[in-house]
């Protein structure tokens, strides 16, 4: 395989060619942005939402970002820029890599309406695997030559994170192949935190420190060392694979010793950034924005994340029992650094001078520090509270502070192409930092908890003592959207007491007329729950928003006086609808003491 081309255009060519190049590239981020924001506004619809959502965003706003801006970064840093005759075949590639990611997702939200769904997910995780290595290829080639050519530079290892990094999500793919099978436990647990390791530590997080460690300090417009970037990309990268293998075979200290491994080489930079922090705190001025305040808060949700993951994994006696923090990986990492990075990104790149950038960024900038609060904060708070509908709002303050890119953007352009263009004057910088809103913002989301009752609201004490002095204990099981079973007779005076099981894919609870709930339940975990003494007939359900009105509801129907014969209690469970998860419902265990 040949690189793209050796020979470089003359400048004023080369620049408007890279600017035409970033259009067009950067056309399917804009895409899959305007996609995922409709496809939330619609998730209860979508087969599979959650999983459908979670790709969308990975593979099609991730993937398609890092593949572009470490091209940018690649040529860059290697002072190699590629000629315009290489932009078509990158842009056809890009192209590719987009009916690859198309076609996986077709086949998961198909997956209730064909029995072929599997090989269209199949074919299209292949495409997608085989583009991200013929990238990590490309990638590999600029380097080779610029070390013959002499054009290297001491950047050099940022681009081997590059590599690395579209390389480990070539193999990630392929493990989400063989997830998208029905597989047995502990296979799939074991699978799903390989897969993780992979996607997130592996794909986003090598591309991520590797583009940080120069963009950090160019964001907080200040200066700091290149250090020892070898040492630290060697961490990531053993951590990374350690980790993997460790998830996938079933070795829980193995991978946990491969997450410790991974927070020492973060750990490495995090230092340097820290005191980028510092210099900057000793004269703000117009530098802390929303793009600084992202690039700062997004590493220390990832070492947080991976803090908890590693106890989590080493203290776990099994894989099914380890609890995933998906969301603060997604949410509080990867998409706060990628709306952060290209705040900064696109203005620097569209260029026009100081006056016409600095208009750019002031306007990527609007409600900067209000919009990280209600990210940060607010993700905090969104994660803590099970109080099902207060997430809900949390999580569009927290969303939404990032959707607002999108508005801004187009905003944002045309602000700074009116400077270009003599159409406008240009925006003044800000003389210090505009901190009142964080103060709105925490203010906020206060109000919004406080309308809530709180982020932990007083739980009820169920009523134990009185009646026959009997307990009732059921075992039931959520999954599929419903619980099993979902009719409790129950003697009249009895007290319940709930072996509540979650073996669905997705958090769950359940919560009863009384006052009395659950708490949320992760997937493969059980709580008992004490219903109290049960005198008259009452519901349950699962207060996660939209789960009730998709069935996720039970009913204790209360019987007549019991038996003196306590060997054959009158206590009966009728499901009023099947759940295939391989037992008899009718055999569930229930009993009388």
């Amino acid at each position: 395989m040949q690189p793209d081309s050796t020979t470089p255009n003359p400048p004023h060519l080369r620049n408007r060619s890279r600017a035409t190049w970033h259009r067009k590239a950067s056309k399917p981020v804009s895409f899959w942005m305007l996609t995922l924001i409709a496809a939330s506004l619609i998730h209860w619809a979508l087969p599979n939402y959650r999983w459908v959502l979670i790709h969308m965003f990975t593979l099609g706003i991730i993937t398609n970002s890092i593949v572009l801006w470490s091209q940018h970064f690649t040529e860059k840093f290697l002072h190699q820029p590629l000629p315009e005759s290489a932009r078509p075949w990158q842009l056809r590639r890009i192209a590719i890599l987009n009916l690859g990611i198309i076609i996986t997702l077709a086949g998961q939200l198909l997956h209730t309406s064909v029995t072929y769904y599997w090989y269209l997910t199949a074919i299209g995780a292949v495409i997608v695997s085989v583009s991200l290595a013929i990238h990590a290829a490309y990638l590999a080639l600029q380097y080779r030559n610029s070390r013959k050519t002499g054009t290297a530079h001491r950047y050099g290892a940022s681009v081997i994170s590059f590599i690395c990094s579209a390389a480990f999500l070539s193999i990630g793919t392929i493990v989400g192949v063989v997830l998208a099978r029905e597989l047995a436990s502990p296979l799939k647990e074991n699978l799903l935190l390989s897969h993780l390791v992979l996607n997130i530590l592996g794909f986003i997080g090598c591309a991520a420190i590797g583009a940080l460690m120069l963009l950090f300090p160019a964001v907080w417009r200040t200066q700091a060392h290149y250090e020892r970037p070898g040492l630290t990309f060697s961490l990531l990268v053993t951590g990374t694979l350690t980790a993997a293998i460790g998830a996938g075979l079933g070795y829980s200290h193995m991978s946990a010793a491969g997450l410790a491994i991974y927070i020492v080489g973060l750990l490495i930079p995090a230092g340097s950034w820290a005191r980028c922090v510092q210099t900057v705190l000793t004269d703000p001025r117009d530098r802390i924005t929303f793009a600084a305040a992202s690039v700062l808060c997004a590493p220390l949700w990832l070492i947080g994340s991976l803090i908890v993951l590693t106890y989590r994994t080493a203290t776990a006696t099994h894989s099914a029992a380890i609890t995933l923090p998906t969301m603060t990986f997604l949410v509080g990492f990867a998409a706060q650094l990628l709306i952060g990075v290209m705040s900064y990104l696109l203005p620097t790149t569209i260029g026009g001078g100081p006056n016409a950038t600095r208009t750019g960024l002031t306007v990527y900038d609007r409600a900067g520090l209000f919009r990280s609060t209600l990210l940060n904060v607010g993700l905090a708070a969104w994660l803590y509270t099970d109080n099902s509908w207060l997430r809900v709002v949390l999580s569009i303050l927290a969303m939404g502070s990032l959707a607002v890119f999108v508005v801004l953007s187009p905003l944002a352009v045309r602000a700074q192409l009116g400077v270009i263009r003599k159409n406008r004057e240009p925006l003044s910088p800000a003389t210090a930092p505009k901190l009142n809103q964080i103060t709105a913002g925490l203010a906020t989301l206060a109000l919004v908890i406080a309308a809530f009752g709180g982020l932990v609201p007083t739980p009820s004490t169920p009523v134990t003592t009185g009646g026959t002095g009997k307990t009732t204990t059921v075992d039931v099981s959520m999954m599929n959207m419903s619980f099993s079973p979902n009719v409790l007779e129950i003697p009249v005076g009895n007290q319940l007491v709930v072996n509540l099981r979650n073996d669905d894919d997705q958090a769950h609870d359940l919560a009863f007329d009384n006052g009395v709930t659950s708490g949320r339940i992760n997937p493969g975990a059980q709580t008992e729950i004490t219903v109290g003494v049960i005198t008259t007939n009452m519901a349950g359900w699962c207060t996660i928003a939209g789960h009730r009105i998709q069935g996720m509801e039970l009913h204790i129907l209360v019987t007549g006086a019991e038996t003196e014969t306590t060997t054959n209690p009158a206590v009966q469970h009728k499901p009023t609808k099947p759940v295939n998860n391989g037992s008899d419902d009718s055999l569930a265990p229930v009993t009388t003491r």
